[in-house]
C-alpha cells in the first residue's frame, strides 16, 4: 500500500435492475391514478428512474446488520402531532457500542427527552429552532456520502404489469350494505369479479457512487456548538474505558475516541463494504424479485474526500459499457492521492467491453512519479481486498 495516509474509501458499483420496482413513488395521477409508479425524475423528454439514497442505505444497513449480527440501532417513534401521525422518531444514537449509529450518523434537539430524534443521513444544521426557541443539536453527520442509484439508460426504459387479484367468496353483510347505498342504480350481481391492479417498472442498470470518510469512524467531536456524542454517554463511556479524549479545549469542549479506535475502524469499513458487496432489499420483491448485489464494484483507498468514480459507465440496446478511457483519465489526475490499488470487481458476462476491462489487470497508471496499481476481480474480491488494505 502507498506510505500516502488514508483518510477516505471511495467507489462506485452498478446492479442489474432488469424487470424491476425498487422504489416506489406512490399513485400515479390523471387516468394512471390506479397505477403504482417508481420513483423517476425527467431529463429533457425522458423520464429516468432513480432509488433514493435514503432507500438504499436502508438496506445497507440492513444487509450490515444481518451479516455481523451485530445489534441494530432500531428506529422508534417518540413523538405525534395533533393529528396523530409520527412527527419525532429516534434510534439508539450510540456511536460506540451500535455501528450503524457510527456510520451512517444521527441528529436530536437537546429538548427532547429519553431517546434521540433523528434525522437519518441528511445533513443537519448545528442548531434547531423548537417553537421559536434556538437548542443545541446533539448530531454526527453521516460518515458515508451516497448518491442516488440512477438509471444508467436516460431514455428510461419501462413497462406496466397488469394484473389482477382473483376473489374467490365474497362478505353477505358488506354487498348488502353495498346494495343499500342510495347511489346504487342496479344490484351487484357478481360479487366476486376479479379487482385489477398495474404497476410500472424498469429495465435498466442502476448506478451509485460512495465516498466513507474512514478517518471519522469512532471519533466524536463535542466542540463549541457541534455535539457529537451525547454527553451523558461520553462520560458513562469515559468511565467505563469505552473512549478516552485525545483532544481537551476546556469550555470549548472536547473530541472523544473509541479506546479501540483502530481496531474497530478497521473492522466497521471491512463489514460495510462487505455488505455493499451482497447488497439486498428493495421494494416488491415478492413482484419482481430483484437480485440487486451489484455486478460490478470500483473502489479504492484515497486520501482526500472526492467521490471520484462517477460517470463511468454507458448504456444503450446493446448492453451496458465501462468507459476504460476515462477511467484511466480520472485514476491518472488522482494518482497522488490514491493510496491503494484501484480494484475493479465485475460479474462475468455483465459488461459489454469485458474483455477490454479484464485487460486492465495488472496495469499502472502513472502521473509525475505516482503509480497507481489496476486490480480487476469478482465485485465480492474486490470490496474484501479494500478491506484487508485499510490501516
Amino acid at each position: 500500500m502507498s506510505e500516502r495516509e488514508l483518510t477516505h474509501i471511495a467507489g462506485t458499483f452498478v446492479i442489474q435492475a432488469s424487470g424491476s420496482f425498487l422504489n416506489g413513488a406512490g399513485l400515479g395521477v390523471g387516468e394512471d391514478r390506479n397505477v403504482t409508479i417508481p420513483k423517476m425524475f425527467s431529463e429533457g423528454r425522458n423520464r429516468i428512474p432513480y432509488v433514493s439514497a435514503q432507500a438504499w442505505k436502508r438496506w445497507l444497513r440492513n444487509t450490515l446488520v444481518e451479516e455481523t449480527g451485530w445489534p441494530a440501532s432500531e428506529i422508534v417513534a417518540i413523538g405525534w402531532n395533533p393529528k396523530g401521525n409520527v412527527k419525532k422518531i429516534s434510534s439508539e444514537l450510540n456511536p460506540v457500542d451500535f455501528v450503524e449509529d457510527d456510520i451512517f450518523g444521527y441528529m436530536r434537539t437537546e429538548k427532547d427527552i429519553g431517546r434521540n430524534q433523528i434525522e437519518d443521513e441528511l445533513e443537519q444544521t448545528e442548531e434547531t429552532t423548537v417553537r421559536g426557541t434556538k437548542t443545541k443539536a446533539v448530531m454526527r453527520a453521516s460518515p458515508f456520502l451516497a448518491s442516488l442509484l440512477v438509471s444508467t439508460r436516460k431514455y428510461g426504459v419501462r413497462g406496466r404489469d397488469e394484473a389482477f387479484v382473483h376473489i374467490t367468496k365474497f362478505d353477505p353483510e358488506a354487498l348488502e350494505l353495498a346494495n343499500a347505498e342510495k347511489d346504487r342504480k342496479e344490484p351487484i350481481e357478481r360479487p366476486c369479479t376479479p379487482l385489477p391492479y398495474t404497476t410500472e417498472f424498469y429495465n435498466t442498470h442502476l448506478q451509485s457512487v460512495f465516498c466513507l470518510n474512514y478517518g471519522r469512524l469512532g471519533v466524536f467531536q463535542n466542540m463549541g456548538d457541534r455535539i457529537e456524542l451525547d454527553e451523558t454517554l461520553a462520560k458513562r463511556f469515559l468511565k467505563d474505558g469505552k473512549v478516552t479524549v485525545i483532544q481537551d479545549e476546556g469550555k470549548v469542549g472536547q473530541v472523544y475516541e473509541m479506546t479501540n479506535a483502530g481496531e474497530a475502524r478497521r473492522e466497521r469499513a471491512k463489514a460495510l463494504l462487505n455488505a455493499l458487496a451482497v447488497l439486498r432489499g428493495g421494494a416488491k420483491q415478492a413482484q419482481f424479485g430483484t437480485d440487486i448485489s451489484p455486478k460490478v464494484i470500483i473502489a479504492a483507498g484515497l486520501n482526500c474526500g472526492n467521490p471520484i468514480f462517477n460517470h463511468l459507465f454507458t448504456d444503450d440496446e446493446s448492453g451496458i459499457k465501462l468507459d476504460v478511457g476515462t477511467l484511466k483519465e480520472v485514476i491518472r489526475d488522482y494518482a497522488d492521492r490514491i493510496c491503494t490499488p484501484v480494484f475493479i470487481g465485475v460479474r462475468s458476462g455483465f459488461l459489454r467491453n469485458e474483455a477490454d476491462v479484464k485487460a486492465l489487470d495488472s496495469t499502472r497508471v502513472d502521473r509525475n512519479g505516482s503509480e497507481v496499481l489496476i486490480q480487476v476481480t469478482t465485485p465480492i474480491q474486490a470490496a474484501s481486498n479494500v478491506g484487508d488494505l485499510l490501516p
